[in-house]
């Protein structure tokens, strides 16, 4: 499983809206963060999100179980560390 968590602030609101429309589990927790789960991986776009690059960069912040596969400019992707051999 992989999940990431989102603080709960303005600026990555749309990161949860993203993941909801994804079909990602969101739960919220009651320290102020936002968990998105998926059994697979977690991919998000930044300009589908329309958000600016220093909001984009903050992205894992508040942190995450799974193994940054890919981090650019525009696209993360975010995997199970329990994946076969």
């Amino acid at each position: 499983m992989v999940v990431l968590y989102v603080l709960d602030v303005p600026e990555f609101r749309p990161i949860v809206e993203a993941s909801v429309a994804k079909g990602f589990r969101i739960s919220k927790s009651d320290k102020g963060y936002f968990r998105i789960e998926s059994d697979t991986e977690i991919v998000l776009n930044r300009r589908e999100m329309a958000m600016k690059p220093a909001v984009w960069y903050g992205l894992f912040t508040g942190g995450l179980n799974g193994e940054i596969a890919e981090f650019g400019r525009d696209e993360v992707r975010v995997i199970s560390t329990n994946r076969p051999l």
